[in-house]
């Protein structure tokens, strides 16, 4: 059997939660995928997916053998993929995003990148929830906060900000705000992309506090909630490069100033036993060059 062949039908499998899907991607019929699974537990002598008629799930030796063998994979195509030291770069980067941050600043860098290295493919997704990047096949993530997790590689590359803003207009026409608590009484824009978006987060008395918000607009995107600041329809909290530009402009006005949180790390991260390709190497410098030029 081709055990590198398996192992990347498995975990395509494992990605696809369907072996129909999978094999529909892989460009062969469902009996092969199906045959070469059975042949990779055959030759582990373990079992790593329990099938039924209506899904499939991986066991716990699947999850952990999922695991070593995407470094497995990754390891073999960074070989195949390494360019010459002085030529131009080649390969495929998978990377992941929180939205909030990598529908600005990231995306930005990420098309740079791709117009000065054409020969690079890069898959570049946005998602709000905790990816295993292990498992997932990603070569890198971008993750704000502070990190727990030793089984990476991290560098900070920058700080995240969020400011309560509200439109001249609305602030004119509603009662004054002085505390967050007061936003109980007021028209909040709810963005649902975000954990718990009715839940705001402010620096009360030197702690950390959640309070909680009250509106009648919600969307899960972070522009369209700028766009409804900006209308005078309710007070919204967002980063600080949303909003920069409006508060320069006056279109919006910051609020609660007093009681917003110290900013929060933006952290590059990758697995540390994992070899860096030449192409993500060269992607996470330039995130770092972007953000130390501003």
């Amino acid at each position: 059997m081709d055990v590198l062949k398996s192992m990347h039908i498995f975990k395509q499998v494992a990605e696809s939660q369907s072996f129909t899907s999978a094999a529909d991607k892989l460009n062969i019929v469902p009996s092969a995928v199906s045959r070469q699974i059975n042949e990779l537990e055959s030759w582990l002598g373990r079992r790593l997916i329990h099938r039924t008629t209506r899904s499939l799930h991986l066991t716990e030796d699947g999850k952990e053998y999922l695991a070593r063998m995407a470094t497995i994979l990754h390891q073999v195509n960074d070989l195949k993929a390494t360019p010459e030291t002085n030529g131009p770069l080649s390969g495929r980067i998978k990377m992941t995003t929180p939205v909030i941050v990598g529908q600005q600043d990231i995306a930005k860098i990420v098309a740079q990148f791709k117009v000065n290295n054409p020969k690079v493919d890069i898959t570049f997704t946005l998602e709000n929830r905790s990816v295993n990047i292990v498992e997932e096949g990603y070569d890198l993530a971008i993750r704000t906060g502070m990190l727990s997790n030793s089984n990476f590689y991290a560098r900070k590359v920058s700080d995240i900000s969020f400011k309560t803003v509200a439109s001249p207009h609305y602030l004119k026409n509603n009662p004054v705000i002085n505390t967050p608590i007061e936003l109980h009484s007021h028209l909040c824009l709810i963005n649902t992309a975000r954990p718990n978006p009715r839940r705001w987060t402010f620096n009360i008395k030197g702690l950390k506090k959640t309070v909680k918000v009250n509106g009648t607009l919600e969307t899960n995107n972070a522009f369209c909630i700028l766009d409804f600041a900006k209308s005078g329809v309710g007070i919204a909290q967002l980063p600080d490069q949303y909003v920069k530009d409006s508060l320069k402009k006056g279109e919006l006005i910051e609020i609660l100033s007093d009681f917003a949180l110290e900013p929060i790390p933006i952290n590059v991260i990758y697995p540390s036993n994992r070899l860096l390709s030449h192409s993500t190497r060269a992607l996470i410098d330039s995130i770092v060059q972007y953000y130390s030029t501003k």
